[in-house]
């Protein structure tokens, strides 16, 4: 009996879905697009630039822009890295790495005119962080207004408060394709709309395609050996399948005319912000918590009179509006990040797990990727809650606690914008989504920056890793927010948390400037489908690196380009990578085809702007591989004189990519570099592309790599690998056995290093004329030793943080003088060295266990070496191991 019934439950359900699917009208779109995301938003513009006749793009909520609008991240994070292209905040290592290009600069320019109108400023914020902001309402309106004209003319079609639920498939060839979705509205399970696609982007928040499709995907940390990353970790056991870069939920205050504190949410307890501001780490700081978490803090808000300039505080960090220097006279601010804000996803609080298994036996270990929304809504909930109550400890807590009440978090409201119940954005900021399992999966090795263990380090270059493929430039640290939580000892996870850093999820290491490869957009597994917005394959650790505002944007850019020239062609998009000829139609189309727009920078160049007549042409030409590179030489230069040396390189270049025996021949002769690239690139842009030589359809260069794990396709190599760095002879502190014997060997040791055979010591101690040198003022408390490595000479050193000189007697005459400066235990940064006047060390940094050797001849005409170590107020170490000198050899 009970089989008959469940056989009828079954009958009936059948029928049901085959009446509901019947009775729903079916709609057909060339291109589908599902997130209303800025990647969506982007993808959309751009096929419809394109020419794609219809695309049809489906969001959950109301609004378009996503991180910009309803995550509410007003305030612009873009490219970054060591060089500097614009505005920078002088505090952070990384600056802009190159120019705003594409429908981000297009975005840019139109908020920042629409802010100039209103406020009086293109950046009225004047905020610590970033150059631009703005409120995201005012944003919402730009980025509906440069969709409209394409919704008018009927290319674009909007559908709002929907999500897909299930999706149509068909078996192509040894994989299954993608083409078409079912929706639901919001707040239901049941489908009401069907929409059928030659292909569908995946452009939501959280890879609702990609997963009702069942294309594979990957969530959570990599283990070391998916991808062998180095930062990864060897063993996951301590990485749950919910750990992710944090939510976080945003909150607009803006200036009221009198205060406005907000009611205590629920479970609010200001231990959970002891790291908020100086003021509750200075009463909080003794707690005992569960993990090792680092404390730390910033100013809550300045004092009367000295708020308006750029500086360190939760009042300014983020500005929105300077009510002190706009128009409107009204501050506004986004709080995001405040030291507190972050929700961490692992190690949930016990309300939240008892909610949570409530709704399924294990629920609270799923990732939210795999959560469903009705789930997604708990975790969303208490991050709201969370935000609101970092918000009321600064209204009530930091308040009562501040000696200056003038600009208090109290005489603020939350945004009335957005149109909620709460006040609060409609949705989170979501830092991570689901990873697509691509055609190649981005690894840290590929484009992480080889000058050092950390971005201290870094020095401009090109990653090691150009992709072949390459759509659009892009460079950043690998940027994790603390992805785990800390409880108090004393009452576990029933009680207050605080958000801990786990071993590799940090901000410590940074990419070189890289550019983002078409495979990265393509599952590996199924047609018809690309990925954009956070749902593209890359590694965990490259997507902290991959996330940013105008990274986004560019991501939807070229989803949309690929997908018009797949859809337009009759091509795969699997297969472009492989067929250069349609490659260069995905890049034409981003830099080089529309007659309306900007177009994006494909090869990151720092000064290069799309302003410039030749910014095309160089662009094309280094993504075709045809202008010689140097990792090091990171500005082009375009207005520099075309050299006949660099010219002969480049049109032998060019000749490996086209499919003749001779170019057009134009005079050559007082051209810029910008010049003759323009000439060189009109010359063979309308000429037969070589194609690429295939192997086979596994190993594309038949060099024992899968194309799937290689990153180079058509270049044979060895695996890409990150090995240690190898000290060279300038870098490992030790003397050169060609030292010569005559040579004075100062080492620098506290008193109780043992005497070294070969080396004089000195103590740090007042130069004295009977020993005949020493130091202007007292450093033998300035002294360390390591016990790092065997040799005691490199072991040891001297260090100031100030300026101060060290003298020998010597006889006048010229000296041949090395100094070595470092430290074998940790990294030192900004180390200065001069003799005699001649600066050898200028702001170096060493890393642990690396030296710097500087050698260098000078004149003494006081019959005293001077060296003098450190700058005046510079903060940092420099750690002088030791120095040789000795009379410099006679030129024959």
């Amino acid at each position: 009996m009970k089989n008959k019934i469940a056989l009828l439950i079954c009958f009936f359900c059948f029928f049901s879905e085959r009446e509901i699917q019947a009775e729903l009208p079916q709609k057909t779109t060339d291109l589908l697009i599902v997130g209303g995301t800025e990647s969506g938003w982007a993808a959309a513009i751009q096929a419809a630039r394109l020419g794609v006749k219809s695309v049809t793009l489906v969001l959950d909520g109301t609004w378009l822009g996503g991180q910009y609008t309803e995550q509410a991240l007003a305030c612009v994070d873009e490219n970054k890295g060591p060089g500097k292209v614009g505005w920078g905040v002088d505090w952070h290592p990384m600056k802009r790495s190159f120019h705003r290009s594409g429908l981000f600069k297009e975005l840019m320019d139109r908020i920042e005119a629409f802010n100039t109108e209103k406020y009086g400023s293109p950046m009225p914020g004047r905020p610590f962080h970033g150059p631009s902001t703005f409120r995201p309402a005012e944003a919402e309106a730009i980025f509906r207004e440069m969709l409209q004209p394409y919704i008018e003319s009927g290319q674009v079609r909007l559908i709002t408060g929907h999500y897909p639920v299930k999706a149509d498939l068909k078996q192509n060839e040894s994989r299954q394709q993608l083409t078409g979705l079912w929706f639901a509205p919001v707040g239901s399970e049941t489908p009401d709309l069907h929409i059928t696609a030659r292909l569908t982007i995946d452009a939501s928040d959280w890879g609702d395609v990609i997963q009702v499709s069942g294309a594979d995907f990957e969530v959570g940390a990599d283990p070391r050996s998916r991808y062998n990353e180095p930062s990864a970790p060897v063993n996951t056991d301590d990485y749950p399948a919910n750990e992710m870069n944090p939510i976080t939920w945003a909150m607009i205050v803006e200036e009221a005319d009198k205060d406005t504190p907000i009611p205590k949410p629920e479970r609010y307890d200001d231990r959970n912000f002891v790291r908020t501001s100086k003021l509750s780490l200075a009463e909080m700081k003794h707690l005992k918590w569960d993990r090792p978490a680092r404390l730390g803090s910033i100013l809550h808000w300045p004092d009367a009179g000295k708020a308006s300039p750029r500086q360190l505080s939760i009042f300014t960090v983020r500005r929105i509006v300077d009510g002190y220097t706009s128009q409107d006279h009204k501050t506004s601010i986004l709080l995001n990040y405040m030291l507190g804000q972050d929700y961490p996803l692992e190690r949930l609080p016990k309300h939240v797990v008892d909610a949570l298994e409530a709704t399924e036996p294990g629920a609270s270990t799923k990732n939210i990727v795999r959560m469903n929304r009705r789930q997604r809504q708990i975790i969303f909930d208490d991050a709201k809650r969370h935000s609101l109550c970092l918000f009321y400890h600064l209204q009530n807590f930091v308040h009562e606690h501040a000696p200056d009440k003038t600009n208090s978090f109290r005489h603020f409201q939350l945004s009335k914008e957005f149109g909620t119940a709460d006040q609060l954005p409609p949705k989170p900021y979501i830092r991570e989504s689901l990873r697509l399992k691509a055609m190649y999966m981005m690894r840290e090795q590929d484009g992480r920056n080889m000058d050092g263990p950390t971005k201290k380090f870094a020095r401009e270059r090109f990653a090691r890793v150009m992709y072949p493929d390459g759509l659009f430039a892009w460079q950043f640290h690998y940027d994790f927010h603390r992805t785990g939580r800390a409880y108090l000892k004393s009452e576990g996870n029933s009680g207050p948390w605080i958000d801990f850093e786990k071993p590799g999820r940090n901000t410590k290491l940074v990419s070189d400037r890289s550019v983002f490869p078409l495979r990265s957009l393509v599952p590996v597994d199924m047609d018809g489908l690309l990925g954009a917005q956070k749902n593209v394959g890359y590694s965990s650790i490259v997507s902290a690196a991959i996330r940013l505002h105008d990274q986004c944007v560019t991501l939807g850019q070229a989803a949309g380009a690929t997908a018009a020239v797949s859809l337009q062609q009759n091509i795969a998009p699997r297969d472009i990578p492989y067929n250069r000829e349609r490659l260069e139609q995905v890049r034409h189309a981003l830099c080089g085809a529309a007659d309306e727009g900007v177009a994006v920078l494909i090869w990151p160049y720092r000064d290069l702007a799309p302003s410039h007549p030749a910014f095309v042409a160089i662009n094309r030409l280094a993504a075709r591989g045809i202008i010689p590179m140097d990792i090091r030489k990171i500005d082009f230069q375009p207005d520099a004189p075309a050299t006949t040396e660099w010219r002969h390189k480049t049109r032998q270049l060019a000749y490996q990519t086209v499919q003749v025996a001779n170019l057009p021949i134009f005079p050559e002769e007082g051209l810029s570099r910008g010049e003759y690239c323009q000439r060189l690139w009109d010359s063979l842009k309308a000429l037969p592309i070589r194609p690429y030589s295939r192997v086979n359809r596994e190993d594309a260069d038949g060099d024992g790599i899968p194309d799937i794990d290689d990153p180079s396709l058509f270049t044979p190599g060895e695996p890409i690998q990150w090995k240690k760095k190898i000290a060279s002879k300038d870098q490992d502190g030790l003397l050169d056995k060609a030292t010569s014997k005559k040579a004075r060997r100062i080492n620098f040791a506290g008193k109780k290093t043992a005497p070294l055979t070969d080396f004089e010591a000195d103590h740090g101690h007042v130069y004295d004329a009977k020993r005949g040198y020493g130091w202007r003022r007292d450093l033998s408390q300035n002294h360390r030793q390591r016990n790092k490595v065997p040799e005691t000479y490199r072991d040891t050193f001297v260090f100031t943080r100030d300026h101060d000189t060290w003298e020998c007697e010597v006889p006048n005459g010229t000296w041949l003088v090395t100094v070595c400066v470092g430290d074998s235990g940790h990294e030192q940064i900004g180390q200065w060295v001069t003799v005699e006047g001649k600066q050898i060390v200028k702001d170096a940094a060493t890393i642990d266990g690396f030296f710097l050797e500087q050698s260098a001849n000078v004149t003494v005409t006081d019959q005293r070496l001077t060296i003098e170590i450190g700058k005046p107020d510079s903060g940092t170490n420099t750690c002088l191991n030791w120095v040789t000198f000795e009379p410099a050899p006679q030129k024959k």
